[in-house]
């Protein structure tokens, strides 16, 4: 049975497609099989493995809320080891229209739930925000991982992040993989102050591993790759091959 992680923070920017992507790829090289769900309108998990919007027939919106949808929707990508659920601006009109259907915030997990034993490792893209779209990614999750940059705003957002997923707690098993630093620049003391004080409040679920800023992992998306295949030997391809190693010591079962 996979395990299912959601990378979420209702702040943008702070990593969590850069984090998913990169993620999937350090996985695949301890021979993981990965499913990466794109859960986000502006489709950038998609769009950064390369995947082309014509050769989409069916999308995240169509899994999510159409019947018979449950594999065709699945793409294999460039990686042996990783498949998307894709999404597109589709998406966007989806959460309106589920507010009215009874247990809507399960629609994700029930779907999921029939993929888990297919997969080492489902991981949900979330979009950056804390509405209903975000809550079905929890309420299907096994645990989260909250990537945070080393910013004043991004660790402002934190505890509001954290409110959501202990609502989330009360009524499922729900834990926190960790808090990743993601973007610390090594050129500046802000970055350490903020790693200082996230370590501060969360001792024991802050990844020893730390993303740092890294040219590679920027550019990686534009050519359709993560960093691992764009550039192997590069500090960010090591970064989150580590990160996927101390998980995997964490899961030791899986």
């Amino acid at each position: 049975m996979g395990k299912v992680i959601s990378i979420v923070n209702q702040k943008g920017g702070v990593g969590k497609t850069t984090t998913t992507i990169n993620l999937a790829s350090a996985f695949s090289y301890e021979n993981k099989s990965v499913l990466i769900v794109d859960f986000d309108e502006q489709s950038n998990a998609t769009k950064g493995l390369g995947i082309k919007r014509e050769d989409i027939l069916f999308d995240m919106a169509d899994f999510f809320s159409h019947i018979g949808l449950l594999t065709k929707a699945i793409m294999k990508t460039k990686n042996p080891y990783i498949s998307i659920i894709p999404s597109s601006i589709k998406l966007a009109s989806v959460e309106e229209s589920l507010y009215n259907i009874p247990n809507k915030e399960f629609l994700l997990q029930q779907k999921l739930d029939q993929l888990k034993n297919q997969y080492d490792f489902i991981l949900i893209d979330c979009p950056p925000s804390l509405g209903l779209i975000v809550d079905n990614a929890l309420y299907a999750s096994d645990s989260v991982i909250i990537p945070v940059d080393t910013s004043y705003y991004a660790y402002d957002a934190l505890n509001t992040m954290i409110n959501k997923i202990e609502k989330v707690q009360k009524d499922k098993n729900l834990s926190i993989e960790g808090v990743l630093i993601t973007k610390l620049d090594n050129r500046t003391t802000l970055g350490y102050d903020i790693l200082d004080k996230v370590k501060a409040l969360f001792p024991e679920k802050l990844f020893k591993t730390v993303i740092t800023y890294s040219s590679h992992i920027q550019v990686a998306p534009l050519y359709g790759q993560s960093v691992l295949e764009y550039s192997i030997n590069s500090k960010g391809a090591k970064e989150y091959r580590k990160l996927a190693q101390e998980i995997l010591e964490n899961n030791k079962d899986l």
